[in-house]
């Protein structure tokens, strides 16, 4: 009876448990629980961290196509510098066609801040080629067919190479675009765009102009001008920035070359997000940053020079055969100490230049009239108080 008893009451919970566990399971009525949706990358986050995030989405891309405008406007026509190519940034490596266009009517000493001025008293290249990888940049203009590699080294441990350096941009393989500057940008305000897209409207800060300037046009504006520079970006339903604009007007010096200026902005426009990675090699003739690139008072007497360097300095040249073409040819390089002023000095290295010239093989000259003197004083350590260079220039072509 005990037993009896025992299996009644065991076959009595058994049968209830079995009885709650076929109602749990049959209860078609009860609601079930929802996924909590996944936070958006950019969108989910604090407004001001969203651009910061909105360049990594982009970076997280693996690559994109550029286009950025440098623009600087006035009264006599606009100044732009268009840069465009493509960007490995997993690879870190990029492709940069830089042009320059300047209007006739800009002052000289505007454009020689803009472009530079080469020692035959031109403008400096108004375009060129950049290929960039964290070792080297390899830099072609437009006007030859060789490629000029300068290593990590150049470009770090001369400031002639400043300007180059300045296209290893820290936050995209490619510097000097807004990409550099929008990781900073605190963002203020954000809208709704067509197609899941974003507009933010944001300030960068003045430290930002570092990354967006080279130094020969940096050291031309005023840091202090303002708090902050105005920016607006759009970005894409994925976070990914598609274009940006900012206005750097503010930061203009008056009384400066650049003052005649009346609006000073950037643009940058991205795309082809993860199919775009750069294709260009340098093939063919490549001359070395370390070797061929020297000052021009180191040209030898009867050897032979290119203007563009990839720098945008006068002083510097590219050292090529007198075979083939080339910008500008030594015939003479003679110790000169200064005069009592620059004047004089210059007065002295042109009749230096001229006896040279008379006293030069007819046959080693183009049949021009004019030559150049430049006269440079004697580099720290070196051996005498300078010397004048003696050249000409020469019409792309001739040999």
């Amino acid at each position: 009876m005990i037993m009896l008893r025992g299996s009644v009451r065991a076959g009595a919970v058994l049968a209830a448990a079995m009885l709650l566990t076929a109602c749990a399971g049959g209860d078609d009525s009860a609601p079930a629980a929802k996924a909590t949706p996944a936070k958006h990358p950019v969108f989910d986050q604090k407004l001001g961290r969203q651009l910061l995030l909105a360049v990594r989405q982009t970076k997280q891309a693996g690559s994109a196509s550029f286009v950025h405008h440098l623009t600087f406007a006035s009264g006599k026509g606009d100044a732009v510098q268009t840069m465009s190519g493509s960007m490995d940034f997993a690879g870190g490596r990029g492709q940069a066609d830089t042009t320059w266009k300047v209007p006739g009517k800009l002052p000289e000493e505007a454009r020689n801040v803009l472009v530079g001025m080469t020692a035959g008293r031109t403008s400096g290249a108004l375009s060129g080629r950049y290929l960039i990888d964290s070792d080297r940049i390899h830099y072609r203009a437009a006007r030859t067919s060789y490629w000029i590699r300068y290593t990590a080294a150049d470009t770090q441990q001369s400031q002639d190479n400043a300007t180059l350096e300045h296209l290893h941009g820290t936050e995209a393989p490619v510097g000097g675009t807004l990409l550099e500057g929008l990781s900073g940008a605190e963002a203020t305000k954000r809208t709704d765009g067509p197609d899941g897209r974003r507009v933010y409207r944001a300030e960068m800060p003045m430290n930002a102009l570092e990354g967006l300037l080279p130094d020969d046009i940096r050291k031309h504006t005023d840091r202090d001008a303002a708090d902050g520079l105005p920016v607006t970006v759009t970005v894409d339903r994925q976070g990914r920035i598609l274009d940006a604009r900012a206005d750097l007007t503010a930061v203009l010096r008056k009384g400066d070359a650049l003052s005649g200026f009346t609006k000073f902005t950037m643009d940058l426009t991205l795309g082809g997000h993860g199919t775009s990675a750069p294709k260009d090699s340098p093939a063919g003739t490549v001359r070395t940053g370390a070797e061929d690139v020297l000052p021009l008072r180191d040209v030898k007497k009867n050897a032979c020079a290119d203007f563009d360097t990839g720098q945008r300095l006068a002083r510097n040249v590219v050292g090529v055969p007198c075979s083939g073409p080339h910008d500008v040819r030594v015939f003479a390089q003679v110790p000169l100490g200064p005069g009592s002023s620059a004047e004089d000095t210059q007065g002295r290295a042109d009749t230096a230049c001229s006896i040279a010239r008379d006293m030069a093989r007819a046959s080693r000259l183009p049949k021009r009239d004019a030559y150049w003197a430049w006269w440079t004083p004697e580099p720290q350590g070196g051996v005498g108080k300078g010397r004048v260079t003696c050249y000409v220039t020469t019409a792309r072509g001739d040999s």
